[in-house]
């Protein structure tokens, strides 16, 4: 099978009246696309957008591919492909000597973060166990042909699905005419990290995005609930669901085509304990968020169980801590 990744605009009329349902990175939750399907109550009446990025980093990545196949065979599911989907269906592919080594690593992280990988669980239904680079070239055949089916579907995946109010797009559009983005490559447009503070555009319908989590964007109190920047018109949907420990998979409700944007409302569905305060809390009025974007910290004074430290980017100096800078 040759894969050629070509970017698809595909133009999608909604009948008014109907429920439009939108997540993105599921990234191989299976339990928690099922949970927050059945939290908002999903049926055959709805229509369901799934923007990109089903697998990896999940314990489940081929189970919740095979599920996202069979739920889109109603014509009410709609998955678009994501960067992660993109790349690993192209490495995969172009396994060599080469550039084995590298790829034998990344699943090696994966499994210690995670248990599993993509690959891994592909080989392993092969009937192969990766314990070596070599492995991998082993096994890569025996993927490539009995997946075939699974591959296929990646690559038929639309890059942009355009409707009357909303398009949806897994990383954001190069161009703010939607046409325009036919001559940018998928992954152009799978991965464009911070988006909606990036693009120059104020678009003329709303672009519903995935790939960045949303907890990114801020600075003082991580949020994970998805962010709606009405100036350019982008809503940010990325729950860090397998990116974070605390990520959660959010679900976008939008009642109907041609509703405001002040009706759109949201569930998510994480698998962390929750907890209820007794007493009144005041909200911090010097808090600050450090991302795994810019965590550089210097360490200025270590203690039995916190440590006091700057961090590099802000110049702020805090108490944190201390097993989360010990490796």
């Amino acid at each position: 099978m040759v894969i050629n990744l070509t970017t698809k605009i595909e133009q999608i009329n909604i009948e008014p009246g109907k429920r439009i349902l939108v997540t993105s990175d599921i990234h191989g939750h299976l339990s928690y696309f099922k949970k927050v399907l059945e939290k908002a109550s999903f049926c055959d009446d709805d229509v369901l957008f799934i923007v990109g990025d089903m697998i990896e980093k999940g314990p489940e990545n081929l189970k919740t591919l095979r599920y996202v196949m069979d739920i889109s065979e109603n014509g009410n599911v709609i998955p678009l492909i994501g960067n992660v989907d993109a790349y690993r269906m192209k490495l995969i592919h172009e396994l060599s000597e080469e550039n084995v080594d590298g790829f034998y690593n990344y699943v090696l992280n994966l499994r210690q973060w995670t248990g599993t990988s993509f690959y891994e669980e592909l080989a392993a239904e092969c009937g192969y166990t990766i314990n070596r680079p070599e492995d991998i070239l082993l096994s890569k055949q025996a993927v490539i042909n009995h997946f075939e089916d699974e591959f296929r579907f990646l690559a038929n995946l639309p890059t942009v699905a355009e409707t009357q109010n909303f398009v949806f797009v897994h990383g954001g559009l190069r161009e703010k005419k939607i046409s325009d983005n036919l001559d940018k490559s998928v992954f152009e447009l799978t991965k464009f990290d911070a988006f909606a503070e990036r693009t120059p555009f104020a678009f003329d319908k709303y672009i519903i995005a995935g790939h960045w989590p949303v907890v990114l964007y801020g600075s003082d109190i991580p949020q994970m609930n998805p962010i709606v920047n009405r100036d350019k018109r982008i809503i940010s949907i990325d729950g860090g669901c397998g990116v974070k420990k605390d990520g959660q998979l959010n679900l976008l409700i939008i009642p109907d085509m041609n509703c405001s944007v002040d009706d759109i409302t949201y569930i998510s569905y994480v698998e962390i304990p929750t907890v209820c305060a007794h007493d009144d809390q005041k909200p911090s009025t010097d808090s600050i968020y450090i991302s795994w974007l810019n965590k550089e910290i210097r360490i200025l004074e270590k203690g039995e169980e916190f440590s006091y430290i700057e961090h590099m980017k802000s110049g702020r100096k805090l108490y944190i801590p201390k097993f989360t800078h010990q490796k």
